[in-house]
């Protein structure tokens, strides 16, 4: 049994629906040593157990919520002092964009790009090719239902990065006037797939169509080799009044916040480790032939 603190936690960690991945991981990583702090720092194997688990169901598209949590429940079993595991974890979050934006760096072409949804990756990435002075403007999709890209494009504007907002359905237009797509994600699956905020998959398509490359601002902590694009247990519905708040009598509507996007579609994934073609991906993350 968990303590009611941890239960809250979980609670509002479920209910988060517009931070960021990595924000999200942080999150879930603050309640695990919330439980350590409740226990005075000596949490029963099935609590850690359990509040990582509880945590992974609560943000089921996240893989690194899932990786976060289980690493931490998996090195104060092993004897880590839980202070120092979190720190440990806590600095590898922090630190991961900043390996991104470099790797991006190395491949990025000049010009304009579009992103969909908020991401600490994606705005750390167009921060540092602004720097650099590669970046023209960043246009932002608005991410309906919950509107996350105008989060996205007042952090942009607050670093001094040219940034628009424009409605999703114009998004695949304007690739004829941007140099490539750049997204984040949620979870890396081990084919190369990867799964992100709704939006993505239609502006991938439309990148392939406009012969534009696409790239993602991804690190390690995200790769989810678990599922693949055919095994991901997909998308929990949603709450219908995110849609329509009042739609008239015998209305269906179905609302879904992720999807996910094929490793054909992808350019290139920068990691803080480097940045690497959904193939080369696909050949690191798979099990070995026989395995599960």
């Amino acid at each position: 049994m968990l303590p009611p603190t941890v239960e809250e936690a979980i609670e509002g960690l479920a209910e988060d629906h517009t931070s960021g991945a990595s924000r999200v991981a942080h999150l879930a990583l603050e309640s695990m040593a919330l439980l350590a702090l409740e226990a005075k720092g000596r949490p029963t194997p099935e609590q850690l157990d359990e509040a990582a688990q509880r945590m992974s169901e609560a943000q089921p598209a996240m893989a690194v919520v899932h990786n976060v949590v289980h690493l931490y429940a998996r090195l104060v079993q092993e004897g880590g002092d839980p202070r120092a595991v979190f720190e440990q974890i806590a600095f590898e979050l922090d630190h991961g964009r900043d390996g991104v934006a470099k790797s991006f760096l190395k491949i990025a072409p000049e010009g304009a790009a579009i992103t969909v949804s908020y991401s600490d990756n994606v705005l750390a990435t167009l921060q540092a090719a602004a720097d650099a002075g590669r970046l023209t403007r960043a246009y932002v999709l608005e991410s309906r239902p919950l509107m996350e890209g105008r989060f996205l494009v007042v952090a942009l504007t607050e670093a001094g990065v040219p940034a628009t907002l424009v409605p999703d359905a114009l998004g695949p237009s304007l690739l004829a006037d941007t140099a490539y797509v750049l997204v984040g994600a949620d979870s890396l699956l081990r084919d190369g797939s990867v799964v992100n905020k709704i939006g993505t998959y239609a502006l991938a398509l439309a990148a392939a169509d406009k012969k534009k490359p696409v790239y993602v601002a991804c690190e390690s902590l995200k790769f989810d080799l678990r599922y693949d694009a055919a095994t991901w247990p997909g998308s929990p519905p949603m709450n219908p009044r995110e849609i329509w708040d009042n739609p008239p009598e015998k209305i269906d509507v179905a609302n879904r916040h992720f999807e996910v996007t094929p490793a054909r579609l992808i350019t290139m994934v920068a990691t803080e480790r480097g940045a690497y073609a959904p193939d080369i991906l696909r050949t690191l993350l798979s099990p070995a032939k026989g395995q599960k």
